[in-house]
Parts: C-alpha cells; sequence; structure tokens
C-alpha cells in the first residue's frame, strides 16, 4: 500500500487531509512544517508527498530543493493557497507531479494521487525544458492605439489598461498577469487558446502542453472566482479538456479589442 506524507502548517488542513487518505486505504503521516518533513523523509520510505508551500521555517520549494534529487522515486504534488507562475515553474523543474490551488475537493487530490501513483515514470511531468525567454506585444502593457476598454450591454465594464472591471458599484481588480489572460482571451474571443499559447504569449515562456496546464490552472482558479461576482461571470470562461481555455461572454456595446 502506498505511504504518503502530508506537509501543511495548517492543523485543520492536514489533519482533514489525513482522515481522507487513510478512509482511502492509504497509509498517511502528516507533519507541520518543512523541518518535520525531511526527518520524516529520513526515517520511512514514502511514495509520495503532498506539499504546503508558505511555511513558517523551510518553504515548500526549499524542502524540494532538499529532496528532489536525494529521494528521485518520490512523487510530489504541490497543494498551495500561494499559487503563482513563478513557483509553479521552479516546482515543475524540480520534478513536482501536479501544482494544485487551495480550495480544492478532496475528489481532485484524491484524482490527482491516484494518477501521479500509477505514473510509471516518476518525476516525468516535470522533465522538460525551459527554453530562452521570449518576449511578445500580448505580454507587455497595451500600446496606447490599442483599444483597451469594453462595455457589456449588461452594464459591466472591463478595463483592461486599469485593470479593473465595474459592475454598478462593484470594482473588481485584476493582478497584471490576470489582465493579460483575460485581454489575449478577450482578443480571441470564442476560440480555444491552447495552454502552451497562453503561457507563451502572456509570460514570455515555452513550456509544453502538460506544464503549461499545470501552471495555469491556479492562475485561472483565482480569475473565475473574482469573475464569479459578476452576472454570468462565473461562466465567461470555460475549460477544455486537454486543450485550453475559451471565453465566451455576451455581445459587446462598445470598445472591442484588437
Amino acid at each position: 500500500m502506498p505511504r504518503i506524507l502530508i506537509v501543511d502548517d495548517e492543523d485543520a488542513a492536514r489533519v482533514t487531509l489525513l482522515r481522507i487518505l487513510q478512509l482511502e486505504g492509504f497509509e498517511a503521516d502528516g507533519v507541520e512544517n518543512g523541518n518535520a518533513a525531511l526527518q520524516a523523509l529520513a526515517r520511512l520510505n514514502y511514495d509520495l508527498m503532498l506539499l504546503d508551500l508558505r511555511m513558517p521555517d523551510l518553504s515548500g520549494i526549499q524542502v524540494l530543493e532538499e529532496t528532489a534529487f536525494k529521494y528521485p522515486r518520490l512523487k510530489v504534488i504541490i497543494l498551495t493557497a500561494h499559487g503563482s507562475f513563478e513557483t509553479a515553474v521552479h516546482a515543475l523543474r524540480l520534478k513536482v507531479v501536479d501544482y494544485l490551488l487551495k480550495p480544492v475537493s478532496p475528489e481532485v487530490i484524491l484524482n490527482s494521487i491516484r494518477q501521479a501513483l500509477a505514473d510509471d515514470q516518476p518525476g516525468q511531468a516535470g522533465n522538460f525544458v525551459l527554453e530562452q525567454r521570449v518576449r511578445y506585444q500580448a505580454a507587455d502593457t497595451p500600446s496606447q492605439g490599442e483599444n483597451t476598454l469594453l462595455r457589456l450591454s449588461n452594464g459591466i465594464q472591463i478595463d483592461l489598461m486599469r485593470r479593473v472591471i465595474s459592475w454598478n458599484e462593484k470594482t473588481i481588480h485584476l493582478t497584471p498577469n490576470e489582465g493579460k489572460l483575460l485581454g489575449v482571451l478577450l482578443a480571441n474571443h470564442a476560440l480555444v487558446m491552447r495552454h502552451q499559447e497562453l503561457v507563451r504569449m502572456v509570460y514570455g515562456y515555452r513550456l509544453g502542453a502538460e506544464e503549461s496546464a499545470k501552471i495555469l490552472r491556479p492562475v485561472f482558479s483565482r480569475l473565475n472566482h473574482k469573475l464569479a461576482a459578476l452576472p454570468g461571470g462565473d461562466q465567461w470562461i470555460r475549460s477544455v479538456r486537454g486543450s485550453g481555455y475559451v471565453l465566451e461572454i455576451e455581445e459587446q456595446e462598445s470598445g472591442v479589442i484588437g
């Protein structure tokens, strides 16, 4: 039976996940910080580690750097509420097999664990080449000649230059990368944008399809959470399984992008 190590400084999250895994028949242990994780890995042979990123002593990335080559058969799944593109790329280069953003359902976690344990090639998902950084116009600040204001018929206004979406008295602020992603999707409205195309256009990196999908998942999770505050916003962006993302919104009144 596979043995799993849970590393999370949040007691409630760690204990809950521990019980879920044990009920599913896994042998599982939980520790509260990075140092405790290193000690546990030195004592026992674990098949998989569920690892938080932000912890008080050693960060999840530091734990990865200590263990990636010391325990080459150990599968690692990142489970964090503080994901970013930079940590995702670094984690994947250290042979992480999945990158999940909290909150995430137990079903998603269990499916990720089962897929990782069924993989006959440990750490394969992280074995990719990060090619030279390439800049694209879509990844830069919109030029002065580019129309970046979009008004929808229901009163929603999207201002990509200011990275603000407003409706009635509600204002949603987007991060720079969220604004870039939304701009690319708006410029390609109703078209499926492949994962690797989005990463290349928004972040300027050339990655494989699988790595790009894992990196984009937490970013779109946060963006969709913000859009859900708008009428119909939770339906704007749809994930197309195995392909990418597509944005479909109602007809705009004015300010068409592009």
